[in-house]
């Protein structure tokens, strides 16, 4: 086995999985188009404007923190643990001049005063960790960094027969194939996938994830717990109402 694989299968797979130049091969075909429709979202559902200090935490490659960038939102910072991912993010050009601010931190120990922020977005995260327990310090690491009022933007994928539908699929990229294998576990509302990549030079790379669905209602009782209310859920960037059939639970809380 080659050593940085042996290293990398020591770590959580929500290290692992985003060491070295695998993950920009893997998902840079991410459509601009969506992160634009969803970066709208929250400026609308959230009031954000520009004076607002925004931390766009576990920003992986910082795509809605450059974007908030771009529209003038000059004190959003995107915050990662992956310094790979962060590298990139941080090598993308600026626009009008100004560069996007990003920072490497452990969202369960943010660097950052208390109420310092006016707004957080948490995107497509949370759920990630070993324990319910290490999934609320997230929640409460987010509370306290966020003033009174301040909107939390939110997103997550409740467990219905969509979600936590099992089987083999092959994900086609321009730089990589990857072919995921999943499983549900419902006695731990866990979605288990054993992946593998085959990149462009040939070298194929095995690597794996775990997340944790919450219900609207648990995940609605996490939040309470952790200090926020939830102010607004939709099941979809479109506004569309959140239902049982929802694939996607967005979330907007107000800190109390």
């Amino acid at each position: 086995m080659p050593h940085n694989q042996a290293l990398a299968e020591q770590e959580p797979w929500w290290i692992a999985n985003y060491l070295g130049r695998g993950p920009h091969q893997r998902y840079r075909h991410h459509n601009h188009a969506k992160t634009q429709r969803t970066v709208d979202f929250f400026i609308h559902h959230m009031g954000l404007h520009p004076r607002q200090a925004i931390l766009d935490l576990c920003c992986a490659f910082g795509r809605h923190t450059h974007e908030l960038t771009r529209r003038g939102f000059h004190r959003a910072i995107g915050v990662d643990l992956s310094p790979d991912m962060l590298a990139h993010a941080a090598s993308s050009a600026g626009t009008d001049g100004w560069r996007p601010h990003f920072l490497r931190a452990d969202v369960r120990a943010l660097p950052f005063h208390d109420a310092s922020a006016d707004a957080v977005l948490m995107l497509r995260s949370f759920g990630f960790l070993d324990t319910a327990e290490e999934d609320l310090a997230v929640l409460k690491e987010a509370a306290r960094v966020a003033r009174t009022g301040a909107l939390l933007g939110m997103d997550h994928f409740p467990p219905n027969s969509a979600t936590t539908k099992v089987g083999t699929r092959v994900l086609k990229g321009p730089e990589a194939t990857t072919t995921v294998h999943t499983t549900w576990d419902p006695a731990t509302a866990r979605l288990n996938s054993r992946m593998s990549t085959r990149y462009e030079d040939g070298r194929v790379e095995p690597f794996r994830s775990s997340s944790r669905l919450y219900t609207p209602k648990d995940l609605r009782a996490a939040l309470s717990e952790a200090g926020f209310t939830v102010h607004g859920t939709f099941g979809g960037y479109d506004g569309s109402p959140l239902t049982e059939d929802s694939t996607r639970c967005v979330v907007i809380a107000r800190r109390a």
